[in-house]
């Protein structure tokens, strides 16, 4: 059976390598439609989708990650971090931050989700990021980040979607069907 949906969502991997090729303007508004067309629950719409294609910014963030990483004596993640060049966005032209009011954390979820599959049905590639959460958790440095990148009053970081043309194209999940029950 075929089905452009499920071709997407079986296709899609977690890019860590993009190309310098821009995403068209156009093209982005599509991803943050598609992004905020998911669900929520009582249709709160508890999230606000923040686009960044910004570079300098992207990698001044990037790079206050790492450090918190180093600074918290973190070697686990530090040393995933070194062995991936100290890349978090991994150089995509383009990062969707999903601000977050009430705890919405399902809800950033499922948008970003959304995004992935929409970015994938268009051809390019992307990564959901939890990692950059400790810089907008750290009372030392959320204030910064939050007022940087515009977000609203009262909103929290709930995810993060790098998204480009991929310059590589990742791994293929592995799928354990062992993981699903029928209940008849």
């Amino acid at each position: 059976m075929s089905n452009s949906t499920l071709d997407a969502i079986f296709a899609r991997r977690s890019v860590r390598a993009y190309t310098a090729q821009k995403v068209g303007d156009e093209t982005i508004a599509l991803l943050a439609r598609a992004a905020l067309a998911a669900p929520s629950g009582t249709n709160a719409q508890p999230v606000n989708v923040i686009v960044v294609q910004d570079t300098g910014l992207v990698l001044e963030l990037e790079k206050a990650v790492v450090d918190f990483f180093v600074k918290t004596g973190n070697t686990a993640v530090t040393e995933r971090n070194k062995s991936r060049n100290n890349k978090i966005f991994y150089d995509a032209p383009v990062v969707f931050f999903l601000a977050v009011k009430n705890k919405a954390a399902a809800d950033a979820g499922i948008m970003s989700e959304n995004l992935a599959i929409a970015a994938e049905s268009l051809g390019l590639g992307s990564v959901i990021l939890g990692l950059p959460s400790v810089v907008f958790n750290d009372p030392e440095t959320a204030g910064k980040w939050k007022a940087k990148l515009g977000f609203p009053e009262g909103y929290e970081y709930g995810l993060a979607v790098a998204v480009g043309y991929a310059a590589d194209q990742g791994k293929p999940h592995e799928i354990d069907l062992g993981k699903i029950s029928y209940i008849k």
